[in-house]
């Protein structure tokens, strides 16, 4: 049953990832790329995990369970960078202040930095099972731990709290606030993370597509024909 679900949250990922894609494609740069990699990543994790029963512990598993801490210490904290983008699209000025672009690189560096310490070079895989699930967890003991997603999600909220005060747009704070409060309960029903994480892709792109430019948005829905007479 819960395989099933994770296959089904892996389909939901392949969705967002192929609508942030068009988007990215018709208006480069950070909005829609971000979302684009951080939806293909939690397709491939969900993907995984949905076929972990199927394939059995063992070399085949393990080898494709990899890519999945990799991808999320590597791909979860530019989402402090797409924040300030996202924040900056919406015309909020204190996003363009070099002390605040400067706090927000840092940031990100030194979320990716304690994420490849965890998640990459420490990486210690344990075969686990839940419900009728078979995953590889990181085994590995560390003052890090789930530190750098929490944060991320942080910023993620805050930014959008600020967005839905200043031009009225709540998504991106509701989806982000749904992340926040299931990844507590995630540690002990995993399934609600990957759910949760769905609801902030929605979240994600729906912010996209209010703050990139119109004429980029329309043709991303409409595509070529769009540009005919």
């Amino acid at each position: 049953m819960f395989s099933l679900m994770f296959a089904v949250l892996a389909a939901s990922q392949l969705c967002l990832a192929v609508a942030a894609g068009r988007l990215w494609r018709a208006t480069p740069g950070l909005p829609g790329a971000v979302p684009t990699l951080v939806c293909s990543a939690l397709l491939w994790d969900n993907g995984v995990i949905a076929v972990g029963s199927m394939t059995g512990a063992g070399p085949l598993l393990e080898a494709v369970s990899v890519p999945r801490f990799v991808a999320h210490a590597l791909l979860t904290p530019l989402l402090v960078l797409w924040s300030l983008s996202v924040a900056d699209h919406a015309g909020l000025r204190q996003a363009r202040r070099t002390w605040v672009r400067g706090a927000a690189v840092g940031l990100t560096v030194l979320l990716v930095a304690a994420g490849v310490l965890h998640d990459v070079l420490g990486l210690s895989l344990r075969a686990e099972r839940w419900a009728d699930t078979l995953r590889y967890v990181n085994d590995a003991t560390s003052p890090v731990g789930p530190l750098p997603a929490i944060i991320t999600g942080l910023v993620v909220l805050a930014v959008g709290i600020v967005l839905w005060r200043c031009i009225g747009f709540p998504w991106l704070a509701l989806t982000s606030a749904v992340m926040v409060v299931v990844s507590g309960a995630a540690t002990q029903i995993p399934v609600l993370g990957n759910a949760g994480e769905v609801v902030l892709g929605v979240g994600l792109l729906l912010t996209v597509r209010r703050l990139v430019p119109g004429r980029a948005e329309r043709r991303a829905e409409t595509g070529p024909a769009a540009a005919r007479p």
